[in-house]
């Protein structure tokens, strides 16, 4: 039995419009991969694409890595507890990951909490240390009211925290580029180390990120948790000391009270011997 011509044309034409379908789906996904091919506008929103899928990607991993550690890392767990004990109790609300540039991981605010720089973590492990330093950040607000725009305070708080928080590890510091170094500190400008308020991370896109030039531009002041550092004098022996006072100099300096690199290492420097000794609310550290 012969098919009806109307019929067979029919399928002929269905098939073709199947076969089109499937090579421009093919193209343009070959497009979305490659960036050929694509106009002006269908680049821009790739771009934007990427973009939020790599935000995404990151906000879940650093949620994810958060909330584990703060089921099941005994030193997390540790500062939780005793934050709760002194009547500031944190839950994951007031620790919340956000994209930052490279100069950074982490940050303590009295208003808006703890920030994770979800985009700046070698791996958990990481986040963990990073975590740590502002947690004590936060003890230290709570239990000894801090004037963090005294930079005595400030400077103790910085040296407490690059102390007990395994900031200064030694596989740390390589990862930084430390591999050794002395007590001479080459610092840059302070302008160099200013970075925008801590609230400009919880509203500003990526792409708007910038370094104030003076302190004129921070209106308000937070505590970053530096990530890249500049370049320093090397020594053949290397010290935790070292480290810890040169992370708590480089902090200080983004104080906006600070108006040099002297001051900030002064005030560094007169509080050390105390607040190097001091571990709470941990009994020791090895």
């Amino acid at each position: 039995m012969s098919s009806d011509p109307t019929e067979v044309q029919e399928r002929q034409t269905q098939t073709q419009v199947g076969d089109s379908l499937a090579f421009e789906r093919w193209r343009m996904s070959l497009s979305n991969f490659t960036g050929l091919g694509l106009t002006p506008e269908q680049k821009i929103q790739r771009e934007e694409e990427k973009e939020r899928s790599v935000l995404e990607r990151d906000w879940n991993k650093c949620e994810k890595w958060k909330r584990t550690l703060m089921t099941n890392s005994p030193m997390i767990t540790f500062m939780l507890q005793h934050l709760k004990n002194a009547g500031c109790e944190f839950d994951s609300s007031s620790i919340q990951c956000h994209p930052c540039p490279e100069t950074r991981s982490g940050g303590f605010s009295t208003e808006h909490g703890i920030l994770l720089c979800q985009n700046r973590f070698f791996n958990k492990k990481h986040l963990e240390d990073t975590l740590s330093h502002e947690l004590i950040h936060a003890f230290d607000h709570c239990r000894f009211k801090v004037d963090w725009f005294n930079l005595r305070h400030h400077a103790c708080s910085e040296i407490r925290a690059a102390n007990l928080s395994g900031d200064c590890r030694w596989t740390r510091e390589v990862k930084r580029g430390f591999y050794s170094f002395n007590k001479q500190h080459q610092h840059s400008s302070p302008s160099t180390f200013y970075r925008p308020p801590f609230t400009d991370y919880l509203h500003s896109p990526p792409s708007t990120f910038h370094l104030p030039p003076s302190t004129d531009h921070l209106p308000t002041f937070y505590l970053p948790t530096l990530y890249l550092l500049p370049s320093i004098s090397y020594h053949p022996l290397y010290t935790t000391q070292a480290c810890v006072k040169r992370r708590a100099i480089l902090s200080v300096i983004a104080n906006p009270s600070c108006e040099s690199p002297e001051m900030a290492e002064r005030a560094v420097n007169e509080v050390w011997k105390s607040c190097f000794k001091d571990t709470r609310p941990f009994d020791e550290i090895y």
